[in-house]
């Protein structure tokens, strides 16, 4: 499998992750919708051509503006993580932080349990460590990217 070919998949794992969870009915309902703002991958372990995968989806943190979530691209055979990806979902015209709300509210269940990785608790998870240096990387880009630099550029060495 390609690269191109791993984000095309996620983007199917969202669609059913939308709709296993009503994340995108809650989302359109109080604004205009989502758009992807931000992805990155990380590839462990090839998979190869026609080989069985399944992506393990969940939400990680959420902020005002967006909801991001994990993806996990796992062999069944082995169980071993071949690749993982944290996306960054911005949502337009509406708060995350309402929308996540109603849906905890509403108790989005299956089997007792809180269905395909919508977490149990009210309280907003604390940003995990990658998702923080991931954002530092993305506002040093823009910074660069508009010419607002202002710090030395660290090189490694």
């Amino acid at each position: 499998m390609n690269n191109s070919r791993y984000l095309r998949e996620l983007d199917f794992a969202r669609a059913d992750f939308y709709e296993r969870t009503s994340l995108y009915r809650e989302i359109c309902s109080q604004g205009k919708g989502v758009v992807q703002g931000a992805a990155t991958i990380r590839y462990r372990r090839f998979l190869k051509p026609l080989s069985l995968f399944k992506i393990k989806s969940k939400i990680i943190y959420w902020d005002d503006k967006s909801i991001f979530m994990e993806h996990k691209f796992i062999t069944p055979h082995d169980d071993f993580v071949r690749a993982i990806a944290v996306c960054r979902q911005r949502l337009l015209d509406c708060s995350a932080e309402a929308v996540m709300s109603t849906l905890l509210d509403r108790g989005v269940k299956q089997n007792g349990s809180v269905e395909g990785g919508v977490p149990q608790t009210h309280v907003r998870p604390e940003m995990p460590l990658e998702v923080a240096k991931w954002l530092e990387s993305n506002d040093i880009s823009s910074a660069i990217l508009r010419g607002t630099e202002t710090s030395s550029v660290v090189t490694a060495t």
